[in-house]
């Protein structure tokens, strides 16, 4: 939380409801929650964009290579992601059109959290982005959820 009331609420706080003050300032909090969501959901989007254009390429096997060469610690968090992620995906859209907003409003460009909303929309989309947390596949790998968004065509 930020502003100037809101070290007031951290009597409230207990195990069931955390009060973390960042700052006196009004808007922190919440710069810190898209700056936040733009690096953790905003990574997840451009991993899973590329991995879907690398199967349909037909290169996903010579890039999954050179990633695990250099990076396969970025590469197993991606994939570890993406099974949770198709059910979540409509109520992303939202989230990086508002990042999108606050970068803009920072002075950054708009457009590659415009792109994460786009890959969001079209995951919601699909027969995998219209199951729920508890319907989904609980089998299901990173993999699985890559090669089947990769069968799907966007509707946009």
């Amino acid at each position: 939380m930020s502003g100037s009331g809101a070290a007031d609420l951290e009597q409230l706080a207990g195990p069931q409801f955390v009060v973390q003050v960042i700052s006196e300032r009004i808007a922190d909090a919440s710069a810190l929650k898209m700056c936040y969501g733009a690096l953790n959901k905003g990574t997840q989007a451009l991993w899973l964009e590329v991995l879907i254009a690398a199967q349909r390429l037909g290169i996903d096997g010579i890039l999954e290579r050179q990633v695990r060469q250099s990076r396969a610690d970025l590469y197993d968090w991606a994939l570890s992601q993406f099974p949770m992620l198709p059910p979540k995906a409509h109520r992303w859209v939202p989230e990086m059109l508002e990042i999108s907003k606050t970068l803009g409003a920072a002075g950054i460009t708009q457009k590659v959290f415009q792109g994460a909303a786009d890959i969001y929309r079209f995951v919601a989309g699909t027969a995998l982005g219209k199951e729920t947390p508890e319907n989904r596949d609980k089998a299901r790998e990173g993999t699985d959820v890559v090669r089947l968004l990769a069968q799907e065509r966007s509707r946009s």
